[in-house]
């Protein structure tokens, strides 16, 4: 294990050779609803799968999320789903609740290091997305639920393997999520972490430990102060 010296102050964060974004919820505001329809597709892919009415779908969703990590790993395993045909599905999406953030694209330009998305979700999505808020351009890197064999955050297996993949040094890496226990694993590697604050109860377990060193409400304002943006 990397022993841990957290980046604390702008100047350290700020030479980070690395930064690693969670994508939903994240690089946009949990706000805009937008992974709420992503939810309910689960929830209606579930139904349609099984046979069921919503109500038993939407048990079995939150059951399979809790014991497998995501529900797609839950029916995977149990119900044998391809999980592409999933993936294709429950991204299916209205981008209408976001627009193009101009103070986080212009942010993450004055942002020294290599920028990286690690998701749960898939490459594609993440593309469709970051391209239709702006800023797509600043990312030389997703590492995806498809690259990580369907294994999903926070199994630490993975984090290793996204590391490996993309040549970080953990020391000098900088993650942000809105999940405050897939941060556990990446502060156990020796990640500065940083804890996006959301309503939801879900994202907020596992908030209370040592292993997040900052907490934000907001992804944009906060990169635009720590750059110098105005």
């Amino acid at each position: 294990m990397t022993p841990r010296s957290p980046r604390n102050t702008p100047d350290q964060l700020i030479a980070a050779e690395v930064w690693v974004f969670d994508l939903d919820n994240t690089l946009y505001p949990a706000s805009s609803r937008l992974f709420d329809q992503v939810d309910w597709n689960i929830t209606r892919f579930v139904a349609k799968f099984l046979n069921i009415d919503q109500v038993e779908a939407r048990r079995l969703q939150k059951g399979y999320f809790r014991q497998h990590g995501t529900t797609m790993q839950g029916m995977m395993t149990l119900h044998g789903v391809d999980p592409k045909t999933y993936l294709e599905y429950v991204h299916n999406i209205d981008l209408a609740p976001i627009s193009a953030d101009p103070t986080l694209s212009a942010a993450l330009e004055r942002l020294p290091g290599r920028k990286l998305i690690f998701t749960n979700g898939s490459t594609a999505h993440a593309e469709r997305i970051t391209r239709h808020i702006g800023v797509d351009h600043h990312f030389s890197g997703c590492f995806d639920i498809i690259e990580a064999k369907y294994t999903p955050k926070p199994d630490p297996g993975i984090y290793a393997e996204f590391c490996r993949r993309f040549d970080i040094d953990p020391a000098r890496a900088v993650m942000v999520e809105d999940m405050a226990r897939n941060l556990i694993p990446a502060a156990e590697l020796g990640m500065t972490t940083v804890w996006l604050s959301t309503d939801s109860d879900w994202a907020r377990a596992g908030s209370d430990g040592n292993h997040i060193d900052h907490m934000i409400d907001e992804l944009a304002p906060w990169l635009a102060e720590l750059t110098g943006v105005a």
